[in-house]
């Protein structure tokens, strides 16, 4: 059995970086945000340097250079160091944790769960640093009688093994610890004694990305049932809390009360239409169970319609300017070909945006976005948005991946079809990785309005869409402009109605 000692008072640094959004709570200012992004650029280059690449290297690229990002992405990518926003009460919360703890500022290595025998812990990590977890009914991590489920992650393996013996073990490089590159990479346990479950996952916390998922045997379930206590260290290390003071900025740890149980209900119905039979597959959910940002979009874009009295035949003509070499769609779907890396006609799709930019979200708020037959998107994600998704013509195929990476492809993604009037969703921490293809390539063309903004406590903004490039061989990073505003556009097919498909 592995011994967990760790106890120290932590020092907090004397830097601005260690102080910035330390506490919640804590008030924000440009000044902190301006004086962080010019201490983390790397020494001797100034200001107005060009961009350069990251030296980092990334152990799945293929000879090739990640496009670097703005200065201050580092800080806007970074996940906050204080418990998540405090959901209503009749919201859905998915399963989430929400719960800060940082070893190093609590000044120990061990913390509680909040309900005995039940909880998630999610650890989102930078630095590439085995870790061990260790879920036990006893306080003391050197207890020889204690009841332990141990999760043990290196660059070698993952295990996920008892006190009592078990041991469920994978050497496969994607599940196990992440080589190191510029982002968060996300690792869960879940434990749920009512049914004796515990599951360990990769990426978003959901069931459809746990790598693990164990039944323990039937007499270890008052054991199970007693565990209350967390017990973490870094390295193998002992001592982590003042040798190895330096990783704090590198760790997130969030704990919850719920398990992960059942995959998510991916689509919003009307609040009439809901029923027991939705709650119990968990096929569907109501805009009553959104947080309110979602709920505020939900209700913005609902009754939006594409054909209106004044224009009733606005999807045909679209379809016609996307066929006809003449038509404006059809040009600037040629134009986007290497939009996203290597030339690829099939990886365009338009943006039509709908009013001015706000600032509270990357780009526009609304977007309408038209795909030809057997278009698609880059897998990619959405800057830690509150998002709604609605097909208003045709349908659309969802595939949803655990996080993005450069190996991405090789994750199983969930996949669901949004048909014609279907209404789907997205958190910060929820379906944010995904890609989106018009399957039915002798069909019409499908359109989508996407919604976006940030969560009410975002200080940070960031701005870009990441995306695995064409050639899967580097991260990119998306601005995401308009190809044309949606009242111009409209105005534009009109006149390609009149002068070019009159005939």
């Amino acid at each position: 059995m592995s011994h967990m000692s760790c106890s120290s008072d932590w020092k907090q640094a004397d830097d601005a970086y260690h102080r910035f959004n330390e506490h919640q709570g804590e008030d924000f200012t440009w000044t902190k945000l301006i004086f962080e992004v010019v201490k983390t650029r790397p020494t001797g280059i100034p200001a107005n340097a060009p961009e350069i690449a990251p030296t980092n290297a990334t152990a799945n690229a293929r000879a090739t250079t990640t496009p670097s990002r703005p200065a201050a992405v580092d800080i806007a990518a970074t996940p906050p160091k204080n418990d998540r926003p405090s959901l209503e009460n009749d919201v859905e919360r998915f399963g989430q944790p929400d719960k800060f703890w940082c070893p190093w500022k609590s000044g120990s290595c061990s913390n509680t769960l909040e309900i005995s025998g039940q909880g998630t812990v999610e650890m989102m990590q930078r630095k590439s640093i085995p870790f061990e977890l260790r879920l036990s009914n006893k306080r003391d991590p050197h207890d020889l009688t204690a009841y332990s489920i141990i999760l043990s992650v290196n660059k070698n393996e993952v295990k996920l093994s008892t006190s009592t013996g078990q041991s469920h073990t994978s050497t496969d490089s994607l599940y196990t610890l992440q080589s190191e590159d510029e982002y968060w990479h996300r690792y869960w346990i879940s434990l749920f004694a009512i049914n004796r479950n515990v599951k360990y996952g990769f990426g978003e916390v959901r069931p459809s990305f746990s790598i693990f998922d164990i039944d323990l045997p039937t007499e270890e379930s008052q054991s199970i049932k007693e565990i209350y206590y967390l017990h973490f260290k870094v390295n193998n290390n002992e001592n982590m809390l003042t040798e190895l003071s330096n990783l704090k900025e590198h760790f997130r740890i969030f704990t919850g009360i719920d398990p992960v149980l059942h995959e998510l209900p991916l689509f919003v119905i009307p609040q009439d239409k809901y029923s027991v039979e939705h709650f119990a597959s968990h096929s569907a959910i109501p805009p009553s169970k959104l947080q309110i940002t979602c709920r505020e979009l939900y209700d913005t874009v609902i009754n939006f319609k594409l054909n209106t009295d004044d224009f009733p035949d606005l999807t045909d003509v679209i379809e016609r300017s996307i066929k006809n070499s003449k038509g404006w769609c059809n040009k600037k779907l040629q134009e986007k070909a290497n939009r996203f890396g290597k030339r690829n006609p099939k990886a365009t799709y338009l943006r039509l945006t709908v009013g001015d930019r706000q600032g509270n979200a990357p780009g526009h708020n609304y977007v309408i976005e038209v795909w030809p037959p057997g278009h698609f998107s880059p897998i990619h994600n959405h800057s830690n948005t509150y998002a709604i998704i609605r097909a208003l013509s045709g349908e659309i195929l969802m595939r949803l991946y655990p996080a993005l990476t450069l190996n991405v492809n090789q994750y199983k993604p969930i996949e669901q079809i949004c048909h014609e009037g279907r209404v789907t969703w997205m958190l910060p921490n929820l379906n944010q990785t995904h890609q989106l293809k018009h399957v039915d390539s002798y069909g019409k063309p499908c359109i989508t309005i996407q919604c976006y903004m940030y969560g009410r406590d975002d200080r940070l903004h960031y701005e870009y869409f990441d995306y695995l490039a064409n050639d899967e061989r580097s991260i990119g990073h998306f601005d995401p402009k308009s190809d044309m505003d949606f009242g111009e556009f409209k105005e534009r097919m009109r006149q390609e109605k009149q002068h070019i498909f009159q005939n």
